[in-house]
């Protein structure tokens, strides 16, 4: 009999099992990765984490697992601009916002993110994941509605835990319309919540005529575009720029974990909304304030998105060069039109030695697989960054087309 193999969905909260007795039973899949021959999940590195990194044991790889697309988070310019801030504020805020850790920093970071978002005002929170957790958290009860695509991020599904949910096929205008007519009038705010770039697939949203249809049924908008500002769009401005959106809508979500290449997040929306979030958003109300190094950093990094638009430029013309290496050679990398680029497996244990061949000829890959997406999805997720050189994109695309004559991934 076939040996069962284990996902993270078998160990998840449950009624039949106690939290000590669901984390002894947990062992059974860290065996089963230990038996796949590599290690999959929290690998310890040695170095930055971009292009090139040296990841335990002591091995050097080029590396697609960064979000750091812009090469943001290596630049002397972002490096001395965090030291800068640290030598005249301190290492720490040492306090939430709303108390006393709200500096003059923060307050320009939030203004010039505003701006370039297209929204009235801006606020910081101190994590990505935070920023959507707290404000849905905020605005969301018992007598509202949030209407999702099912592939949007965890800590949006973190934050509407206190709320209704209803979740439409992804980006099916006709679902969404259908859905959105049949709430009408039943719940006091209705929010449709996508993301600009969706994480897993590196597809779009299809914002315009996600747009017009909110606007004819009078539901707010919220886009988490994590993945899109700083790289969508003539000038970086994101995905609402990338289709003529700005100031179309209603809530702009984002981190500056990816295209900034720090931590922390924001929301931008109007100034009514940002000053009740202040007092109401509970992740940050109750947070301290990210750090001043961070600060100046995500300033340099916004200045020099702003400015330097070869940065982005570089970063696309990776994106294509390795399309067309993947797509030439047969690779399936879905409907991607960003920089992450899925490359389709569709089998939980073949992606799992894919990765681990991978990681044991120098190229380190994370196999994405069930829950994370569903069952027949599975794939190697791989981030392309401005800060590759082509000899890195050819060693991925190379190694690929060898394991293909072993595993058969097309």
């Amino acid at each position: 009999m076939k040996e069962k193999h284990y996902s993270l969905k078998d160990f998840e909260l449950s009624a039949g099992a106690n939290a000590v007795e669901r984390a002894n039973d947990f062992q059974k899949y860290i065996d089963q990765l230990a038996r796949t021959g590599y290690k999959s999940y929290w690998i310890r590195s040695n170095t930055c984490v971009g292009p090139e990194m040296c990841i335990e044991p002591d091995r050097n790889v080029v590396s697609f697992v960064a979000n750091d697309y812009l090469g943001m988070s290596q630049r002397p310019e972002t490096i001395e601009a965090g030291i800068s801030a640290i030598r005249k504020y301190g290492t720490g805020a040492c306090a939430a916002q709303s108390i006393g850790g709200y500096l003059d920093i923060h307050r320009q970071l939030e203004i010039e993110i505003a701006d370039f978002t297209g929204q009235e005002d801006a606020i910081l929170f101190s994590s990505g994941f935070g920023v959507n957790a707290g404000i849905l958290n905020a605005l969301l009860g018992e007598n509202d509605i949030a209407v999702i695509d099912p592939f949007i991020h965890k800590s949006v599904l973190d934050g509407l835990k206190g709320t209704n949910v209803k979740t439409v096929v992804h980006n099916d205008l006709e679902h969404l319309d259908i859905t959105l007519k049949n709430v009408k009038n039943k719940f006091r705010t209705k929010l449709v919540v996508i993301d600009g770039v969706y994480s897993q697939d590196g597809d779009l949203s299809r914002l315009p005529e996600i747009v017009e249809i909110c606007k004819a049924h009078e539901a707010l908008l919220m886009v988490d575009d994590a993945h899109g500002i700083g790289v969508m769009g003539t000038n970086g401005r994101g995905t609402a720029e990338h289709f003529d959106c700005l100031g179309k809508i209603d809530i702009i979500t984002g981190t500056f974990s990816k295209a900034f290449g720090c931590i922390g997040g924001f929301v931008a929306a109007s100034r009514k909304l940002i000053q009740y979030l202040r007092f109401y958003a509970n992740n940050n109300v109750f947070s301290a304030a990210i750090t001043p190094q961070v600060t100046g950093s995500v300033l340099k990094s916004l200045e020099l998105i702003k400015t330097r638009p070869e940065i982005r430029k570089k970063l696309w013309d990776n994106v294509s060069y390795i399309r067309k290496r993947l797509i030439q050679n047969g690779f399936d990398i879905g409907n991607s039109a960003s920089p992450i680029i899925p490359i389709m497996v569709r089998d939980n244990e073949k992606v799992q030695k894919i990765a681990g061949l991978l990681q044991e000829n120098g190229i380190f890959v994370i196999g994405i697989v069930y829950p994370a997406v569903r069952i027949k999805e599975s794939r190697l997720r791989t981030s392309i960054l401005a800060s590759h050189e082509t000899k890195h994109l050819d060693k991925l695309a190379d190694m690929l087309i060898k394991i293909n004559k072993i595993v058969n991934i097309i």
